[in-house]
């Protein structure tokens, strides 16, 4: 974020006061909104470039920012800026290649307890693989509904302005999201049991 700790000298008086309120407003929303953009690009390097656009897009345009849900307007920044990445890496390669879960990617919620046993920690982390992996087989729009509900914790309404979506249309995809999520678990457990 070195670019924006040098936007300031370009601002006008103003510029103190509206980087300290970015500070404290839009910068505490950056592990979500890398989280949001990793689920959405499946690359770990394409989120941090993702989010480090965004932000830069945000601050550039914070004196617009009427206030509201933070979380849910940098958000729908990261939204856009994943869609321009996308058209950028269809432009060049004309064929959308799927980067899988990294190992060396361990999420913020993956982290062992004091108490938690090798076993324990392990497990964790093969449900956690797993459940990536059946999100990451989703179909983009369905996977970005379920990161923003059950994993970012959004209402309909603020999912809704971020996919720039009528509520029904988000309550339905959902809908399809979980069902298919829940079809693809089950498989997956099929085929785990019968494997064993």
């Amino acid at each position: 974020m070195d670019r924006l700790e040098a936007a300031p000298r370009s601002r006008s008086r103003g510029g103190a006061d509206t980087l300290g309120q970015f500070q404290r407003e839009i910068v505490p929303q950056l592990d979500a909104a890398y989280n949001f953009a990793r689920f959405l690009s499946r690359d770990a390097d394409a989120a941090q470039d993702i989010v480090q656009e965004a932000f830069l897009r945000a601050y550039r345009s914070f004196d617009g920012y009427q206030g509201g849900d933070a979380r849910a307007w940098i958000f729908t920044i990261v939204r856009n800026c994943y869609h321009n990445w996308l058209q950028q890496r269809r432009r060049k390669s004309r064929i959308e290649v799927d980067a899988g879960p990294s190992s060396d990617d361990a999420p913020a919620h993956d982290v062992a307890a004091d108490d938690d046993t090798p076993e324990m920690s392990l497990l964790r982390r093969a449900e956690s693989l797993a459940v990536r992996g059946v999100l990451n087989a989703l179909p983009r729009s369905l996977r970005e509904m379920l990161v923003l509900r059950e994993l970012e914790g959004l209402s309909y309404r603020e999912i809704a302005e971020i996919a720039a979506l009528p509520i029904g249309t988000v309550m339905s995809r959902l809908a399809r999201a979980r069902q298919q999520f829940q079809q693809a678990w089950r498989r997956q457990d099929d085929q785990r049991e019968s494997g064993a």
